[in-house]
């Protein structure tokens, strides 16, 4: 991610260490509900803000992301 800073450089930041439920979604390749579900049936860990909104570790989501995508090319070889 780009920002521009009051002097007009550009940095670089790093990615928030926390994921929306609809970021997780996008990732895992599923719809924000399902997201939800895992969540509210503890399937996935996370955080709830003040405003009752699920928040998931990205490291926790990214591992997530590379076992799905290490089965499925386990089970379909190229």
């Amino acid at each position: 991610m780009k920002t521009i800073d009051d002097n007009g450089s550009t940095a670089v930041m790093d990615p928030p260490t926390v994921l929306t439920t609809s970021e997780v979604s996008r990732l895992l390749g599923v719809s924000p509900n399902t997201v939800t579900r895992w969540a509210r049936e503890g399937r996935r860990p996370c955080r709830l803000t003040l405003g009752g909104h699920h928040r998931f570790e990205r490291q926790v989501i990214e591992g997530i992301r590379e076992t799905l995508n290490r089965a499925a090319s386990d089970r379909y070889p190229t």
